[in-house]
């Protein structure tokens, strides 16, 4: 989508209640966040109008206290007609304690409510990034990067792939055609095809997730050994994730989704399954990657994981 149009979107309401704004300090995701949030409440581009603005909060540090008091005048004015917009600079650098109390927000926001956050996606929990729309502001059209593919000799089919699940980022899209990416997200599909049937993939999940690493024995010399693998996990749950979001917009009627080699499962878990269940899905998957980010036990959490799904 071109910058013009959700600028357009989030002034009409038409967006989630949460928007991240994701790039460098030095970029202008900042900016672009302050236009926002002037677009939203002032149906203007002229930011310094945010200045006079009641109905504008952006704190200025992240201590547990400043960021639950600002919380909490959009939640105790939530009932007065009209828009309220809080902007979070920054955000990432929030700690775990902060973040908790946004958390709790925007999982229940209040209506006429706008939420935004600019910087590093690394830096947030991912059940924060679960609950915002993401809006790179270093990105390209999927279809400028997909020619650029092309152009280097990739084939048409998995170079348009890779453009589309880059979400704008070229470096990305070019990780996504090397062969081992190609083979494991080949794998992570074929055992995501056997979700909501009773052969879940248990061995399959495992052996996919399964890395030789080198430990130091008893005697200090190295050994190797295979283990599950945490960062192979959280790529799988960010492979399904993208699956499942495509069936949820399915589901709402958008029929261009983003994972072109998984039409086939998206058709039939569209068929089986409800929205209900795809969004608890996507939360079993969300909180999978929690479990992950706190150092949960990678093999139990595929047991978690297919315990969970339906």
């Amino acid at each position: 989508m071109q910058r013009n149009d959700w600028l357009d979107r989030i002034e009409r309401g038409e967006v989630p209640h949460a928007i991240l704004f994701a790039g460098p300090k030095e970029g202008d995701a900042l900016s672009l966040a302050r236009r926002a949030a002037a677009r939203f409440l002032l149906h203007t581009d002229d930011t310094a109008a945010l200045g006079n603005c009641p109905f504008y909060l952006e704190p200025e540090d992240y201590q547990v206290r400043t960021v639950r008091d600002a919380l909490a005048v959009i939640n105790a004015e939530a009932y007065e007609r009209g828009r309220h917009c809080i902007l979070f600079p920054d955000a990432h650098t929030m700690s775990e304690a902060a973040q908790d109390v946004l958390l709790k927000t925007l999982e229940e926001p209040p209506k006429d409510t706008l939420l935004l956050l600019t910087g590093a996606e690394s830096g947030f929990r991912p059940t924060i990034l679960s609950r915002c729309m993401i809006l790179r502001t270093e990105t390209e059209p999927w279809e400028t990067i997909r020619d650029r593919l092309i152009a280097k000799g990739a084939d048409p089919k998995t170079a348009a792939l890779a453009a589309k699940l880059s979400d704008g980022v070229s470096g990305r899209a070019e990780a996504f055609l090397s062969e081992d990416a190609l083979a494991f997200r080949r794998e992570a599909i074929a055992c995501i095809r056997r979700f909501g049937t009773k052969s879940k993939p248990y061995a399959a999940l495992s052996a996919l997730c399964t890395d030789t690493v080198t430990e130091s024995g008893e005697d200090g010399a190295p050994k190797k050994t295979r283990k599950v693998s945490a960062e192979s996990l959280d790529a799988f749950l960010d492979i399904l994730l993208s699956v499942l979001s495509d069936v949820l917009r399915m589901k709402n009627g958008v029929r261009d989704v983003r994972n072109t080699d998984c039409a086939e499962i998206e058709t039939n878990f569209n068929s089986i399954f409800t929205i209900g269940q795809i969004q608890g899905m996507i939360q079993i998957a969300v909180d999978a990657k929690e479990m992950l980010f706190y150092k949960a036990s990678p093999a139990m959490t595929i047991d978690w994981i297919l315990a969970k799904v339906p």
